[in-house]
């Protein structure tokens, strides 16, 4: 290879002899890197052990770590991307303009997308504080900065269109997926000192159990894609095996939100499945694995360091849902106190309708509706629709639900033809499309959310099935 690019004189000869494979491969391997982020995680945290008791230091160096490792894999992707759609204009056909408009046509969420994207820039230049709706906030680090990195996840994602290529992609998530949940156990028994490497309960590299909730919401979905997707006995095996696991540690990890999104992902995907195959018998083994740990959990036999299992969290969940529909006095308590954070940032949304208060732009006026007083320490309403509304108005959200929602439409509509592993990364970003009702963005967790929406987004080739 690098005696034919010493040949080529134009940038186009290059493009050319590297080929779409090229791009296509190094899109996956891009994207693979990102799956693997939390592995490398777990060596900061190796590394900054024995600083438990200075938590400052502690939060301050392994977030900054974290981050830091984002922001790169971040430029990374821009980079490459940047180099990918020079390589496009380069070598693009005489009949660009129709090939623009079909691809409009086919895929008209992305023009949703591309119109929020402006639209984030707009609002975080109407921001007071345009440093923070840049940059992020210490703790979150999500601001304009990090949205681009999710959009670059998204359209790395998508330039990659063999099945094997995104299977690959699952796989590596799988994996370690696995790893964390195996952390996950020995940081909740206490064992081969964990609980010292890791010091938030049930959260191994994250900084809030919530967070790894979040991740192993789709990590449970992950699983079932490669099960559904899958004809080799051996791997079916190996992939039930990874659902029922994965389940059981987001059992242990006790994230309730993360909980039904699971749930309502498995129950997703497994009827688009049965639509685009007419296969019910595979789909069993999912929904068998799910009702029967979902039972054991209820009789209490699943342990967890919260003292709680999901008998207690359906009882309080019952409880929340008669309190709101009666306008009880103990409604605004609704969902650990989610109801009086929505109350809260719903008050505000009258003052900014349109532009929003920018990313990240919460802390002062939610403290004010609330009292003076962040609930729970969280600057976040703990729902991410919510959330935006506040960030970017209700344009804002408008668009980011109309993006979902025509993907949505559009890929149903052409699913008896779509290919296993794209209906496998829909379950994904339901799942966590769910759970967003309960819960924040990350900049750890919600670039997975991207990933799985951009391998949704590809065009529709008919796949074998047995």
């Amino acid at each position: 290879m690098l005696t034919k690019l010493k040949k080529c004189k134009t940038l186009k000869e290059i493009y050319e002899m590297l080929g779409e494979n090229f791009f296509e491969k190094t899109a996956m391997y891009i994207v693979m890197g990102w799956c693997l982020l939390p592995i490398l995680s777990i060596f900061f945290h190796i590394r900054w052990v024995g600083m438990a008791e200075q938590t400052f230091m502690y939060r301050l160096n392994i977030l900054s770590s974290y981050q830091t490792a984002v922001l790169l894999m971040g430029v990374l992707t821009v980079e490459f991307l940047t180099a990918y759609f020079i390589g496009m204009i380069l070598t693009r056909s005489n009949n660009w303009k129709n090939e623009l408009f079909e691809f409009i046509k086919r895929e008209p969420w992305n023009v949703f997308f591309l119109m929020l994207f402006v639209w984030i820039i707009i609002c975080t230049m109407h921001s007071n504080d345009k440093y923070t709706s840049i940059f992020g906030t210490e703790y979150r680090y999500e601001g304009l900065v990090t949205y681009c990195c999710y959009a670059a996840v998204y359209m790395c994602t998508h330039i990659v269109k063999e099945a094997k290529y995104r299977k690959y992609i699952f796989n590596t998530y799988a994996v370690t997926a696995v790893i964390l949940g195996i952390c996950l156990l020995l940081q909740d028994n206490h064992l081969l000192y964990m609980q010292k490497i890791f010091v938030y309960d049930r959260a191994t590299v994250f900084s809030q159990f919530n967070h790894f909730g979040y991740y192993l919401n789709m990590s449970i979905l992950v699983m079932t894609g490669l099960f559904l997707t899958s004809d080799i006995k051996k791997n079916e095996i190996m992939y039930a095996a990874g659902i029922a696991f994965q389940l059981f540690c987001l059992l242990v990890n006790n994230t309730f939100g993360a909980y039904l999104g699971s749930m309502f992902g498995v129950i997703a995907v497994c009827i688009m499945y049965v639509v685009r195959t007419n296969n019910i018998k595979k789909i069993l083994v999912p929904i068998i694995i799910y009702i029967s740990l979902s039972t054991v959990s209820m009789s209490g036999i699943i342990p967890s360091s919260s003292g709680q299992n999901l008998k207690v969290n359906l009882s309080t969940f019952s409880h929340d849902v008669n309190a709101v529909a009666s306008n009880a006095e103990d409604a605004d308590g609704a969902g650990t106190g989610r109801m009086r954070l929505w109350k809260a940032c719903l008050k505000m949304i009258p003052e900014s309708p349109i532009l929003g208060y920018g990313p990240e732009q919460l802390n002062e006026k939610y403290s004010g509706e609330l009292g003076g007083v962040l609930a729970g320490g969280t600057d976040r309403p703990e729902n991410e629709y919510i959330q935006y509304m506040v960030f970017m108005g209700i344009p804002g959200l408008v668009m980011y639900m109309g993006a979902l929602i025509s993907m949505m439409i559009c890929q149903l509509k052409k699913i008896k033809k779509m290919e296993l592993i794209t209906i496998a990364s829909a379950g994904c970003a339901l799942a966590y499309a769910a759970g967003a009702c309960f819960g924040n963005s990350m900049y750890y967790t919600t670039p997975y959310f991207y990933m799985f929406l951009g391998m949704t987004a590809r065009t529709i080739k008919l796949e074998n099935t047995k």
